[in-house]
């Protein structure tokens, strides 16, 4: 009787471990974009208001905002979304913002294209 008992238990007990080791297992890409994510949270926003919300945001920027972190600046201006770094992001270059919102951005149709400003910014390019 007491091994009918277990054996559920036992079930049960294996099958949480197999879940845990196969959800703690990470994909290389979202480890590299990782210093990013709420870069990416904050011009996601701004790109999915877009066409929803509005078709175009104000030329003077009134709409900007920092990530979550405080390290980027991300300022909306008509169909174009800017990505300025702040003081405390040093160790990140802007090529590396580029190439990091270029790879995020790769598949969606609102974005035509990531840029690097001669000003040293990143221009989110969503214009029709």
């Amino acid at each position: 009787m007491e091994k009918i008992k277990f054996r559920p238990l036992f079930a049960v007990l294996i099958m949480c471990c197999v879940c845990m080791i196969t959800s703690s297992c990470s994909n290389d890409d979202e480890d590299e974009l990782s210093p990013f994510t709420s870069l990416f949270s904050k011009t996601d926003h701004f790109v999915d208001m877009l066409d929803t919300v509005y078709e175009h945001y104000d030329a003077f920027g009134s709409k900007a905002a920092d990530s979550s972190d405080g390290k980027y600046r991300v300022t909306p201006m008509g169909r174009l979304i800017v990505v300025k770094k702040n003081s405390s992001s040093n160790s990140v270059s802007y090529s590396q913002i580029e190439d990091a919102l270029t790879k995020h951005y790769k598949n969606n149709s609102k974005v035509n294209d990531v840029f690097l400003n001669n000003g040293g910014t990143v221009t989110i390019d969503c214009r029709k």
